[in-house]
């Protein structure tokens, strides 16, 4: 039986800074609470996963916008957040700014509460890609998803059904269709696919 903590795993990570909620239009976070979890992502050595960070609506109605970002230690601006159009905002892992003791400062077009998640997936560009390559990224995405559970929880994390691909951009479309599920039996085909840009995620 899955314990409440992996189901929680399972479907997407969060991460608490102090509050588990957050209420401004300008939010600074700790950047050694996103570290931890980029440093695990290294001793992981996959090629094809990455965590995602996300600002989900503590009211459930879909992503807080984060118009820009920066990352600043003190008074000194050490670097800029990129935000994605699907709402991601990726961060490096750098142990330098871990040491430093450096702020991320988001900003936020809504004023409302957000919390902050973090999603286990792969970002593809638009290309034919084969069934063979998106097997590889389901093999690195249960590999992370064993290394973020930790000792003992890799040893109950499910076996994933698939793989979910979601458009990078909101409002698209993949195959014709808002979301596209690819089984087990299916990646065990051969053959391609043509994608538009994915963001793909593990499939439970």
């Amino acid at each position: 039986m899955k314990t409440p903590r992996l189901l929680a795993l399972c479907a997407a990570l969060s991460l608490t800074f102090g509050s588990p909620m957050l209420q401004a239009q300008t939010l600074e976070l700790d950047y050694s609470g996103f570290y931890k979890y980029l440093a695990k992502v290294k001793k992981a050595k996959v090629d094809q996963a990455e965590l995602g960070f996300y600002l989900s609506r503590a009211d459930g109605q879909g992503l807080c916008t984060i118009e820009s970002g920066i990352i600043r230690v003190d008074d000194k601006l050490r670097g800029e957040v990129t935000v994605l159009p699907h709402g991601q905002f990726t961060l490096t892992e750098d142990k330098e700014l871990d040491l430093d003791k450096a702020k991320v400062v988001l900003e936020v077009a809504e004023d409302t509460q957000c919390n902050i998640s973090i999603q286990i997936q792969s970002n593809l560009t638009a290309g034919n890609r084969e069934l063979g390559e998106l097997r590889a990224i389901e093999d690195d995405m249960y590999r992370l998803l064993q290394k973020m559970a930790g000792w003992p929880g890799k040893y109950f994390v499910p076996e994933l059904q698939g793989l979910t691909l979601n458009p990078a951009v909101p409002g698209g479309q993949v195959a014709g269709k808002a979301q596209l599920k690819l089984s087990q039996a299916q990646l065990t085909e051969t053959g391609s696919l043509s994608l538009p840009a994915v963001r793909i995620t593990p499939w439970f």
